[in-house]
């Protein structure tokens, strides 16, 4: 390909040449048209106020500039009715993809790992491919990398590119229409067995060695949901969960959920991708999981709501068992499953504190821990959280176990200003379960959440509610997270983490943190 300034290439992908280069294939952007430019340092970089209107193509164009600092990239304001979901990630179906009304032009310049954000960037790449299929359908985009390996994590097929230069780093500024034609699956496709390093051998002897080690534990607890191998060896970064299906109709169907951790920058990326391609074909081999039941994630640190978001919009639901309780789980909409497989003792410690106690679930996600209260004897649920979706789904968890009416009530608010308005439950509650995000900024709350800033407002305001012989479980998976006992220091505070990790988890006994509070005596 030609080598020529960014401006120019720019300027083309804004006015198309047919003569630029022999193999173009773009259209000329015609009308009225939209440009997004964002120097993105994260895939959830926004558009900021204020546009500008500049003439081009027989028409004006309107522009609008995002920054390192801002949070989501939103369609301007003709295409708001489209405004974006979460972030999304790879596994979008061709229904996702929404056509705006008027297509227009993103720009973006990612970092590659050479002055800044050199962390998660597989993961990024992947988040901002699916933003532009889900988001930006019928779009152009333009994204500036130098780490070519990098933008084929985005999903996407190319329809060309350019070669610049960024100072001294050879750089590709690859040309994207955002069509379903385009989308490409960036699911890593197993390595052939003849094509595998000896690595392979011996990641498929540890899959085997951990199965053997657990098999007796699973029998006697009743567990079908489980993690069975977690970055035990260093060359293979993944998590490997397993979840066995409840559904009568196929019993002896298993699910499994393979989440790459991403890799550090030092790592040559070629030689990460074709390790996880060895480890996508061992772990099918060896656990004998067809790939239609094998799901892939990239598992990076998470801000904000970030892990709760939408990554495609596939509605696809399976029954899972815990605890003789039917549960939802969906392995390609969103980060998580909506079963946090680390709180499994937690839920179950919920259920045998419940009994004729009302229980409060704030935070409460999928409302499996509201399950777990009510199958333990409840006299009531109620399940608290900001977002609607997880609501529905707590509901459906609930309603499948046949526990529904007034004695389990839903509410859709944010959970500290609920609690601190809350005033007619005072002393109403006999068991509360406290598991916060780390962070947290959502459009319908004001300012934001931080579990380490705003832990005694939290706990206060929870404690408030408990009746007088009432528990609180108050729970954190931010790491290095310290409880501020002295400000609480008039509450009888007990750290039960240890118990609440379980043998699956054993390796990371620092997944979370977790204390059982009483009013002080």
């Amino acid at each position: 390909m030609a080598s020529l300034s960014l401006d120019q290439s720019i300027d083309q992908s804004l006015n198309p040449s047919p003569g630029l280069s022999p193999d173009s294939s773009s259209d000329p952007l015609t009308g009225t048209g939209t440009i997004a430019d964002t120097n993105a340092s994260s895939a959830s970089s926004s558009a900021s106020s204020g546009t500008d209107v500049e003439a081009g193509n027989g028409g004006s164009v309107e522009t609008r500039v995002g920054t390192d600092t801002d949070i989501g990239l939103r369609p301007p304001a003709g295409n708001a009715h489209r405004s974006p979901q979460p972030i999304p990630s790879a596994a979008s179906s061709e229904r996702a993809s929404n056509t705006t009304p008027i297509p227009g032009l993103l720009i973006t310049n990612p970092p590659y790992g050479e002055r800044i954000g050199a962390e998660d960037l597989a993961g990024l790449y992947q988040s901002l491919g699916a933003l532009l299929r889900i988001q930006f359908g019928g779009w152009r985009a333009a994204v500036l990398t130098g780490n070519p390996e990098l933008g084929k994590r985005m999903g996407l097929r190319a329809h060309r590119f350019h070669t610049l230069y960024n100072g001294p780093i050879e750089c590709r500024l690859l040309h994207f229409e955002v069509r379903p034609e385009a989308h490409v699956s960036d699911r890593p496709r197993p390595l052939p067995p003849a094509e595998r390093g000896p690595g392979a051998e011996m990641l498929a002897n540890r899959l085997r060695k951990n199965q053997k080690a657990l098999r007796k534990w699973l029998q006697r607890e009743g567990i079908g949901c489980y993690r069975l191998y977690d970055a035990d060896l260093p060359e293979y970064a993944l998590a490997v969960d397993v979840y066995q299906s409840a559904n009568p109709a196929t019993p002896e169907r298993r699910f499994v959920q393979v989440q790459e951790y991403a890799a550090p920058p030092d790592i040559d990326p070629k030689a990460a991708r074709r390790r996880l391609r060895e480890g996508i074909g061992v772990i099918a081999e060896v656990l004998e999981v067809p790939e239609h039941d094998l799901f892939f994630k990239v598992r990076q640190p998470q801000r904000g709501k970030a892990q709760y978001e939408r990554l495609a919009q596939t509605g696809h639901f399976h029954k899972v068992a815990e605890d003789e309780l039917t549960l939802l789980v969906n392995f390609e909409d969103y980060l998580d499953t909506g079963l946090f497989l680390d709180h499994r003792e937690t839920r179950r410690l919920i259920g045998h504190l419940a009994a004729d106690r009302n229980m409060l679930n704030l935070f409460g996600y999928t409302g499996v821990a509201s399950c777990h209260a009510a199958r333990g004897g409840a006299r009531s649920t109620t399940t608290v959280d900001l977002s609607k979706t997880y609501l529905d789904w707590a509901r459906r968890n609930l309603a499948l176990n046949g526990f529904t009416g007034h004695d389990h009530q839903l509410i859709q608010a944010n959970c500290l200003e609920w609690l601190e308005q809350a005033r007619a439950y005072r002393g109403h509650f006999g068991l509360i379960f406290l598991d916060p995000p780390t962070f947290s900024t959502s459009k319908r709350m004001d300012g934001t959440f931080d579990v380490e800033r705003d832990q005694v407002r939290l706990i206060r305001a929870a404690v408030a509610l408990l009746a007088a012989d009432g528990e609180l479980i108050f729970s954190t998976n931010k790491r290095r997270f310290k409880l501020d006992e002295e400000a609480l220091s008039d509450l009888d505070i007990e750290d039960i983490s240890a118990q609440t990790i379980p043998k699956d988890f054993a390796r990371h006994p620092h997944i979370h943190r977790c204390w059982r509070i009483r009013r002080g005596s």
